[in-house]
């Protein structure tokens, strides 16, 4: 299956964002060859075969509508100036651990309330009702090509690989009703998000052809990359205090580091962001 049109990006001002995003030829099973790393059994990662789009196809993927809806709508944005110039005093790049994230936080009480006064202010700009609340700071290895996984005991871990959120409950015609999300890089180093850009009501009409049992939001994730490995990966650039907004209960997709020397982190809030 070829790409087809579904989930937009729309930029806020971000020059050339075309140069940001790469597609690929679809995805493979994980195989859980490395002791260190272990992904659940139906896990699927991207191919690594990206290369830049066409005019055709981003012309498939993007949006000039500052209006669209949210539940398919990926914003990328740059936060203010003066929110960048905060992160940066509190140098988070001097962190020799993860574990020194949070402590940076804490021993910086003047500055981090200053920042906190400085976010809340920009994400009002973003959420027209201020229906939004602090989620995480997301912190992740260098070097990694999934970012998501699922504390599953004492020091053991399982990586996801391309998922689904589950904020809520919800089957894959109720997804587009719940809400979405702002993820802010402030590392030094890009980030990037893979995605399908396909909501999971268009999703779940593709399974549905082929695939005779019940479809949940359980397993629609991998009977979809069952049925059609071959359908595109997208991948997403986001740079140094740049942003994204994401429906990430309505669209598959799962964040890497690969390449990168530094800590990733990340500011989450979620809630209702309708001002991309």
């Amino acid at each position: 299956m070829s790409l087809r049109k579904g989930i937009r990006i729309y930029d806020r001002h971000i020059k050339n964002i075309k140069d940001q995003i790469s597609i690929n030829t679809g995805v493979t099973p994980v195989k859980n060859t490395n002791p260190e790393i272990e992904y659940y059994s139906n896990a699927y990662l991207p191919n690594m075969d990206w290369r830049t789009l066409t005019d055709s196809e981003y012309r498939k993927i993007s949006t000039a509508d500052a209006d669209r809806k949210i539940f398919n709508t990926l914003g990328v944005g740059v936060i203010p100036d003066m929110l960048k110039d905060l992160f940066k005093k509190l140098d988070l790049n001097e962190c020799e651990s993860l574990f020194d994230v949070p402590k940076k936080f804490q021993e910086n009480e003047s500055l981090i309330k200053q920042i906190n006064e400085a976010t809340n202010i920009f994400l009002d700009e973003k959420s027209l009702e201020s229906n939004y609340k602090f989620h995480r700071i997301a912190r992740s290895l260098p070097d990694m090509q999934s970012t998501t996984f699922h504390h599953i005991g004492e020091n053991a871990f399982k990586y996801t690989g391309l998922h689904i959120d589950k904020s809520i409950f919800f089957t894959p015609h109720t997804a587009h009703k719940s809400g979405n999300r702002i993820s802010i890089n402030i590392s030094t180093e890009s980030r990037y998000l893979y995605f399908i850009n396909l909501t999971l009501r268009q999703i779940y009409g593709e399974v549905q052809k082929k695939f005779t049992d019940k479809i949940t939001s359980e397993n629609i994730v991998e009977q979809f990359f069952n049925l059609y490995p071959e359908y595109p990966v997208l991948r997403l650039e986001i740079k140094p205090y740049q942003y994204y907004i994401a429906p990430t209960d309505n669209f598959i997709h799962d964040g890497t580091t690969l390449g990168n020397k530094g800590f990733d982190v990340t500011m989450v809030y979620v809630g209702v962001f309708d001002k991309y």
